[in-house]
């Protein structure tokens, strides 16, 4: 999920104790700083005509998920290309403002509908799970300090296939339900443990931008399937 880093330079790890924590700092500092870019940029296009127009425009087709993915794919790629690199900090941050916005716009049908059209709880709700499951990860990670990055190949593998599935959901029109969005759940949480152990372990000092946005990739994606999951997993 995450873009090239080049862990072949110092790694944080391996810094000073002050080198370290700031590294640290600034790491959670950026995560925390998208969450609110992409939060504040979609409630002001769930509130506006923007939600119920790409609305229309995804029920016009079933191919038009598949337009939106792919979209959001590349953007992802460039963003994640940006962040990590090395000696061009504001184009670090362009990556990273740019993927928190790019998610604002593809969450934009689920918020709109969990806001409008759901229960008012399940959105609090879905937020405040995703930050317990996020928060006991990280802590996992950094109170037992184990190298969770023997999990890279099969959380790949495992990505893979979700991604075939959600593709072949859009072509054939079948729910995923509560179920897939559970698997996506535990493999979103293993992506948060292979990604907490890369930045406790293996991220050079520097690279905190890029750290960010690989935590974030993995954070936003558990909290739209944490909503799916407590909307009843009946939104595709």
């Amino acid at each position: 999920m995450a873009g090239y880093v080049d862990f072949q330079t110092r790694a944080a790890a391996h810094a000073s104790v002050n080198e370290r924590a700031e590294f640290l700092r600034l790491t959670y500092l950026h995560l925390a700083g998208a969450v609110l870019l992409t939060t504040a940029v979609a409630y002001g296009l769930v509130n506006s005509a923007f939600a119920p127009w790409m609305l229309t425009k995804l029920a016009g087709s079933q191919f038009s998920w598949l337009v939106v993915l792919g979209l959001f794919g590349v953007v992802s790629f460039v963003a994640q290309r940006w962040a990590a690199q090395p000696t061009n900090q504001a184009m670090q941050y362009v990556g990273l403002g740019l993927y928190a916005v790019a998610e604002a716009v593809i969450f934009v049908p689920l918020l709109f509908i969990a806001a409008f059209y759901s229960d008012p709880k399940v959105l609090p709700t879905a937020a405040v799970m995703t930050l317990v499951v996020f928060g006991g990860l990280t802590a996992s990670v950094f109170i037992t300090k184990k190298d969770f990055s023997f999990m890279g190949r099969a959380l790949q593998l495992a990505g893979f296939a979700a991604f075939g599935i959600i593709v072949a959901a859009i072509l054939f029109g079948f729910s995923l339900g509560t179920l897939f969005a559970g698997a996506m759940i535990l493999l979103m949480s293993g992506y948060i443990l292979y990604y907490t152990s890369n930045v406790l372990h293996h991220y050079p000092v520097g690279a905190h931008v890029a750290a960010a946005l690989a935590l974030y990739s993995a954070l936003a994606t558990l909290f739209w399937y944490v909503l799916r999951f407590t909307m009843g997993g009946d939104r595709d």
